[in-house]
């Protein structure tokens, strides 16, 4: 019998709560290397974790009970906040994935805000974990184009996409033991914290620009999933109604706020 060894490999902690998590691992156990456990709070994750004998832990500091000796964390799809004592765990360091662009989305829901402040592209960036929230040297970034109908469902798919397209040359990276660490400028630093909203709570305002409006309405629109954000709101006489789609017609003639049809579920409103 002959063995193979792969002075290449290396052993890591994976941290994380959604499917991205789960390909990433799926693509570091492909490479021969060895994740010596898996922190999640995700049933999915964990399953999948023990499918492949992978020892599953439900709190970053149940990491410092066992033989958790590691050369990388790496945080994938991860929300939660990782002690020093947990990041001092790994001989070489810490990596995370974050669903934005750094240095100028830095911090949650960073794809929503895209879509509500209009941009044109966003991305997402892989960076070492050091220093302030999501401040770490990048190590690879990606950046998707955002469509005029776009909403943070789709944005989000296509961020997952993207972060399995460059987590091959954050792995190759690793492989190699040597990182190509580029410095953020955080002069252009960006942030967007976990309680921050959309003014007014999503409450639609008609004397704004209709692309302005479409923009909220998309990037609260998370297609049925968990949404951390809100949504968009229109008052209707003594009630407030939630507003899931909206479709936006040329017309000079509307008088912005006047309702000129009522069918069904659907309001049209200047």
């Amino acid at each position: 019998m002959t063995a193979t060894f792969n002075p290449a490999a290396f052993r890591a902690i994976l941290m994380g709560d959604e499917s991205l998590t789960i390909a990433c691992g799926d693509m570091v156990l492909a490479g021969g290397h060895t994740i010596a456990a898996v922190v999640t709070r995700d049933q999915a994750v964990a399953d999948w974790a023990r499918g492949n004998d992978l020892t599953v832990l439900e709190k970053p500091r149940d990491l410092l009970d066992g033989d958790s000796a590691a050369d990388w964390l790496l945080s994938i799809a991860n929300l939660r906040m990782i002690p020093a004592d947990v990041l001092a765990l790994p001989a070489k360091g810490a990596i995370n994935f974050h669903d934005g662009p750094l240095p100028r989305y830095a911090g949650l829901n960073t794809p929503a805000w895209a879509i509500i402040n209009n941009e044109k592209t966003h991305g997402v960036s892989w960076h070492v974990i050091e220093g302030g929230v999501d401040e770490g040297d990048l190590l690879a970034q990606k950046l998707v184009d955002i469509a005029p109908d776009e909403t943070a469902f789709s944005l989000n798919s296509k961020c997952y996409a993207a972060g399995m397209e460059s987590f091959g040359a954050v792995l190759a990276q690793l492989e190699a033991g040597a990182l190509k660490r580029t410095a953020q400028d955080l002069s252009q630093r960006g942030y967007f914290a976990r309680d921050q909203r959309p003014v007014d709570m999503g409450m639609i305002d008609f004397s704004k620009p209709s692309a302005e409006v479409s923009a909220l309405v998309r990037g609260l629109d998370f297609g049925g999933y968990w949404n951390p954000l809100g949504t968009a709101k229109v008052i209707l006489g003594d009630k407030v109604a939630s507003v899931e789609t909206l479709h936006v017609e040329a017309d000079t003639d509307a008088k912005a706020g006047v309702v000129h049809a009522v069918t069904g579920d659907a309001v049209t409103i200047g």
